[in-house]
């Protein structure tokens, strides 16, 4: 099984790079391709800077990476999550904004018959904010989901997941909004079966619920604090330009096992993968990952789960069980993503 990679260039990341069984691959020179999404066509890569850039990509002949066409503008700041709907028609991307709430936005880049995109034919700006006025003075979109033929965005600004229908042309019509608790920050959700769960990044907690196709809304239960603890020493981890204090414990992706029938979710700071039950968020275990900042994860075919942890720097494989110590796979600076490609 092969994976691409995704970093921050500006952290000493290489660009977009494949890596498998015999190591890394030579990488595309892209500037902080944060997010690395694979399409049916092509692969895409946000480079998450301001303003902000989506580009596709083909794996070629010994997975080499071949530029399709030109890259183009996300029509927003800090463009850090995105899919392919389920037409193939249209590249969904989530701009989160800049820092002081403005500029967050979702765009809806065209996809052409070789899968190179087109300029934005919608970029939908977000409005709203919440009670944490470091984090949430304005909107920050974080993630695009498409279900029950609706496109969901989570809000980490606003607090709120928005509903909206694509139509046929890509313009997004506002369908429905529902509500988190304040200050929960929502940043990444995944459906287990009918079972929606959310994590909030600001409250380090978990919430589940159903999202109703009819009125495009979700309805959750109570939330769930996720395991706190002693937090990352960055002034111990290689010097990657950080000058914030240590973190608080901050939840990052979110992703289901369906043989097992849990949730996980990487939890930054406290550096941990934690299993949740999605039927009524319940936690059934917590286990670290071997490294500091986990960020992005994907389930792989033997249980066991690739976590990108950015500010050590490495790939680590993870034992959702608990029962055998995490691994380092690769190592690649600045790391935030991982995205299976064969």
């Amino acid at each position: 099984m092969r994976y691409l990679l995704g970093d921050y260039t500006t952290e000493g990341g290489p660009g977009l790079v494949v890596a498998g069984p015999d190591g890394l691959g030579t990488p595309a020179p892209v500037v902080n391709p944060s997010w690395v999404h694979v399409g049916p066509e092509a692969v895409y890569t946000l480079t998450e800077t301001e303003p902000g850039f989506a580009g596709a990509w083909r794996l070629g002949e010994d997975f080499a990476l071949e530029r399709l066409g030109q890259g183009q503008s996300t029509g927003g700041n800090n463009p850090c999550h995105a899919t392919v709907d389920p037409s193939g028609r249209w590249l969904l991307v989530a701009n989160y904004g800049d820092g002081d709430g403005g500029g967050a936005s979702v765009a809806v880049l065209p996809i052409g018959e070789d899968g190179q995109l087109a300029p934005a034919v919608e970029v939908f700006k977000l409005t709203g904010s919440g009670p944490d006025p470091d984090r949430q003075s304005g909107p920050h979109a974080h993630q695009v989901v498409c279900r029950e033929g609706r496109v969901l965005v989570v809000d980490l600004g606003s607090d709120r997941i928005h509903a909206f229908d694509l139509g046929e042309e890509g313009k997004l019509t506002p369908a429905a909004t529902t509500a988190l608790e304040p200050g929960f920050g929502p940043r990444h959700l995944a459906f287990s079966g009918n079972r929606a769960v959310i994590a909030g990044e600001l409250a380090n907690a978990v919430v589940t619920g159903t999202f109703d196709e009819r009125s495009a809304t979700f309805f959750l239960g109570p939330v769930v604090p996720l395991p706190s603890g002693e937090v990352a020493d960055l002034a111990a981890l290689p010097d990657i330009g950080l000058d914030e204090p240590s973190p608080a414990p901050a939840p990052a992706a979110v992703v289901a096992d369906p043989e097992r029938g849990l949730v996980y979710i990487t939890v930054r700071g406290t550096d941990q993968l934690v299993a949740v039950e999605p039927g009524d968020g319940e936690l059934v275990r917590a286990v670290p990952v071997g490294a500091a900042w986990p960020r992005d994860a994907v389930l792989t075919g033997d249980g066991t789960l690739l976590v990108a942890c950015q500010h050590t720097g490495v790939v680590t494989r993870v034992d959702p069980t608990g029962e055998n110590a995490p691994t380092v796979e690769w190592t690649v600076p600045g790391v935030t993503c991982v995205a299976p490609i064969a």
